[in-house]
């Protein structure tokens, strides 16, 4: 990680706080060898950065998000878009998470 972040230049007080972490949670990351896939992810789509080509077993990620879903709104039209768009997001991934929870512990809730 620490590799791709001197790549792309990206001074790291910007990357943490785009990241949502601390300067001293980095510092542990880039020395973790067991890092989990998620957080490369984060880390990866804010330096927009394939890590998939150096780790190939990790599952491959979107580096850039749609961009019409971001932004503040213009209208009152495009602010209730976005807050259905938002809203399906949220319950196909709950509904995600629950089949995967359900699945993986062999029980039913």
């Amino acid at each position: 990680m620490e590799e791709a972040v001197k790549k792309t230049r990206t001074k790291v007080t910007q990357l943490v706080k785009r990241v949502g972490v601390s300067r001293g949670t980095y510092y542990n990351h880039i020395e973790d060898p067991n890092l989990g896939y998620e957080i490369l992810e984060a880390y990866g789509k804010v330096l927009k950065y394939d890590f998939t080509q150096v780790i190939p077993q990790m599952p491959k990620y979107a580096i850039a998000d749609p961009e019409e879903s971001y932004g503040k709104p213009v209208t009152l039209e495009e602010a209730l878009r976005q807050i259905d768009y938002w809203k399906d997001k949220y319950i196909d991934l709950l509904e995600r998470y629950s089949r995967l929870i359900e699945g993986g512990s062999g029980e039913k809730q």
